[in-house]
């Protein structure tokens, strides 16, 4: 179990939570395709799969995520953060190094999504446009807001 805190109304619960990174730079995703973080260094709870790159609600509730993509110059990532299927998308991440800068393009989105017990959470990648992302550089976290 995680670890505990106090709710408002004085009852204990446990702490759900987790971040990850990709354990290796990750290239030319195909359309959909999962976005494995697998590097877990936080997992209370233990809802959060590295090996599959999802996320399984353990109870009813509203939970945040935030997601963060490197790529480099000449390449783009496009992400989403969809719900139990791949039709079901809440959020969008464009990370475009096509602009001609030679800086490493970065973003980050972060999205509160009302759940159910065993409600799946996952990033996918956008058409084909999974070209490049630094693993080391590159994140998914979420936590129970209440």
């Amino acid at each position: 179990m995680g670890l505990r805190g106090d709710n408002c109304k004085g009852r204990e619960r446990a702490i759900i939570s987790f971040h990850a990174r990709m354990t290796s730079d990750q290239q030319n995703l195909g359309n959909n395709a999962v976005v494995v973080f697998g590097k877990v260094t936080e997992n209370s709870g233990s809802a959060y799969n590295g090996n599959a790159g999802k996320f399984t609600a353990p109870e009813d509730g509203i939970y945040s995520f935030t997601w963060t993509i490197l790529t480099k110059p000449g390449k783009i990532f496009i992400t989403n953060i969809v719900v139990n299927d791949t039709s079901n998308i809440v959020g969008y991440n464009y990370v475009n190094g096509r602009g001609g800068s030679h800086t490493f393009p970065t973003g980050s989105v972060t999205t509160i999504i009302k759940m159910k017990k065993n409600d799946k959470v996952w990033i996918r990648a956008d058409g084909k446009h999974g070209e490049y992302a630094y693993g080391n550089w590159s994140s998914f976290s979420g936590f129970k807001l209440s």
